[in-house]
């Protein structure tokens, strides 16, 4: 056995690399600050239907294949129990009611639900879940979670299998596919009886504390749509949910007792290819069994334990905690302690098996962070190679953290969809931040939402009568999007570049998009890994030089052009077929570097420079070849080129093009135009 002294060094590397692989108190600050920003304009815009972000994603975990999971909160609904003061429910006028009955033959934790109030617009997925039983009618979660699985699959294009309560479906993207959930909910705003227990079980280490236990029970819980798999009967059944409260249960973690429970998930990962050829399926430990171990482990020992001296420690010990209830075949939920997560899966010979697997696990010790291929290089390698004098992987320059926050701020701002109406949201954010960072959000979330309602009223000069009448929706419009284009190159000048060129202000277009395509951008690509030569080259110039975020977002950040469908006039008609395929919910997204120079092509044109028109399709052939912004990663350039080659008469070059746009492997396939662009020409010959 190691001495001490060893264990505390190889710990401190552990902690150090698991601070640069899953982030530091920085970073997560960072992420969890955009996370409130977004879930407070949800809660203040949303109508009828709220979307809550959970899974490892949300929770601050950032690792290949992180969950990016949301739970869809029907708020025309509302779940109480059978109380004497639930009265004021019962006689609700404005909202759908169920009371919570007992569910027979289930474990704690399931219930049915009883409707007793019907609101006349209910929504139709829970209006077409609603059957008989008897004299009474109740909602059922069978006829529920197929009812979303399909209109997931309509809306998303994609194949979608039910999974738990869960309607899960993968978004493809040439190598990378993104697996996402979606979850339909009710809200309860009780605590439930069942979790009582929680709330008054003697705690000898505090935490939770109490001002986070009354936090939670206030904020009650939600009702999925899966039935007990250990009940016969599941029709009817619904689950009683605590993803609210186990978020902030994970936000409320110190860093240490947070990046043990991210080694959990990584190591969860590393064996799943093992699990799934041994059982056939990895979920026979998930990732929420991972959670409620952590759970259990923090509730039970003193914070002086989660030292990073210690973290190699609190991992095995969380593990050796999991083994002792594969053991037992009990696997107590965290919230509802007597019902055994473990009933229906860990049992008889797969619960053998599991404890065979784990105890080999456990006795590795050291050498167990080093299975697995999904994550390369493995957490044992990292730490093998530190100890050989790889100091890189944990000691980080000065200027790191300011680079890998300001990336996570451009990319929180601007990847997130907004929706007209919440620009009361942001502003009531602005005058409410505190903190640079909060104050940064929430202006650029503002001067966005400004810009998407200038597109609105830009729409409005073209059913106006008189001269007059246009204008003043003309200047308004643009008044409106000026802020945003102060701040960014793109959106915000491309945005008002389109202004230009609608308006037939070409110089102006030309001028704008000379800038797009001549100085260094950072251009932020959503989920997808920003290249480091550009996140090098941004630091070098940018960080630990005091500048504001932004000055620096303004010089350099530029992300994708987006055009509402609803204001489809305001996009250049060129690229109307794409609007004819999805709905007023959608956006058309453009990378920056090829959009300018597609504008740029298009004003030469109009202005009738056959040069300087040629020379601007010369350059966006080039850019088609682009590492980040070319069709590799983005279909509409292919269309692009064959708009352009249309343009100058070269219908088979055309047609190749939009072919190729057709073949692409890239998000967003559905609102594809190509097809009918290749049909018209066919046609026209």
């Amino acid at each position: 056995m190691a001495d001490q002294g060893e264990q505390y060094e190889k710990s401190w590397i552990l902690y150090h690399i698991l601070d640069r692989f899953i982030g530091s108190p920085e970073i997560l600050a960072t992420r969890r600050s955009i996370e409130l920003l977004w879930e407070y304009i949800r809660k203040s815009t949303h109508k009828g239907m709220l979307q809550v972000q959970t899974g490892s994603f949300y929770e601050g975990i950032e690792m290949t294949g992180s969950d990016i999971d949301n739970m869809l909160v029907d708020t025309t609904v509302e779940v109480t129990y059978p109380f004497h003061d639930s009265g004021i429910l019962l006689e609700s006028k404005d909202k759908t009611v169920f009371i919570m009955r007992d569910a027979p033959h289930s474990r704690p934790g399931y219930v049915t639900l009883e409707l007793v109030n019907l609101l006349p617009r209910c929504n139709s997925l829970t209006m077409q879940s609603i059957v008989r039983n008897g004299d009474r009618f109740f909602i059922s979660s069978e006829i529920c979670r197929k009812n979303i699985a399909d209109r997931v699959a309509n809306c998303e294009k994609s194949t979608v299998v039910e999974h738990g309560p869960a309607a899960t479906y993968t978004l493809k993207h040439n190598t990378v596919s993104i697996g996402s959930d979606l979850v339909y909910s009710f809200p309860c705003s009780q605590w439930p009886l069942e979790a009582y227990e929680w709330v008054s079980r003697p705690r000898l280490h505090g935490w939770p504390d109490k001002a986070s236990r009354d936090q939670i029970v206030q904020g009650g819980c939600h009702l999925v749509p899966v039935g007990d798999r250990t009940s016969a009967d599941t029709f009817l059944q619904w689950r009683i949910s605590f993803t609210a409260a186990e978020k902030k249960l994970v936000h409320s973690l110190t860093h240490t007792q947070f990046l043990v429970y991210g080694l959990h998930k990584y190591f969860l990962k590393q064996i799943s290819d093992r699990l799934k050829q041994i059982f056939g399926d990895e979920d026979i430990l998930s990732s929420y069994i991972i959670k409620t171990v952590i759970f259990y482990v923090v509730e039970s020992t003193p914070d002086s334990l989660w030292q990073e001296k210690n973290t190699f420690f609190c991992f095995i010990l969380c593990l050796k905690v999991l083994i002792a209830w594969v053991n037992a075949g009990y696997c107590p939920n965290y919230f509802i302690s007597n019902n055994n997560m473990f009933l229906g899966k860990v049992h008889g010979e797969n619960q053998q098996k599991l404890l065979h697997i784990l105890v080999e696990l456990y006795n590795m010790k050291w050498e167990c962070l080093s299975v697995g291929t999904a994550i390369q290089p493995s957490i044992g390698k990292r730490i093998n190679s530190v100890r050989d004098g790889a100091w890189q992987l944990v000691l980080s320059r000065p200027t790191e953290s300011e680079r890998n926050c300001d990336i996570k701020l451009y990319h929180g701002v601007f990847i997130g969809v907004l929706e007209y109406d919440s620009l009361p949201a942001q502003l009531s954010l602005l005058s409410k931040s505190k903190s640079d960072i909060d104050e940064f959000i929430a202006y650029i979330t503002a001067v966005r939402a400004l810009s998407y309602t200038g597109m609105g009223i830009f729409e409005k000069h073209i059913p106006a009568k008189g001269n007059k009448e246009k204008y003043k929706y003309l200047r308004k419009s643009k008044n409106l999007m000026q802020p945003l284009s102060t701040v960014c190159t793109s959106p915000g000048l491309l945005t008002l570049a389109t202004y230009y060129y609608q308006t037939g202000n070409y110089k102006k277009t030309l001028e704008i998009c000379e800038h797009m395509m001549s100085s260094f951008q950072l251009y932020i690509l959503g989920r997808l890994q920003l290249d480091d030569n550009d996140a090098d080259q941004y630091e070098s110039l940018y960080c630990g030089r005091g500048y504001t975020l932004l000055h620096k977002c303004k010089d350099v950040c530029v992300a994708s052009v987006f055009f509402p469908f609803d204001c489809v006039q305001f996009c250049p008609y060129q690229l109307h077929p794409e609007f004819t395929k999805g709905t007023r919910n959608d956006q058309l997204l453009t990378p920056p570097l090829p959009y300018a120079v597609f504008l740029t092509f298009l004003c030469h044109h109009e202005l009738g420079d056959t040069r300087r028109r040629d020379a601007a399709l010369t350059h966006l052939q080039a850019v088609k070849y682009d590492k980040k912004q070319g069709v590799g990663e983005n279909w509409i350039v292919h269309n692009f080129l064959g708009i352009c080659h249309e343009m100058v008469g070269d219908t088979r070059q055309a047609l190749r093009e939009y072919r190729d746009s057709m073949r692409s492997k890239t998000y967003f396939q559905f609102l594809n135009g190509a097809k009918e662009r290749i049909e018209r020409l066919q046609h026209s010959q």
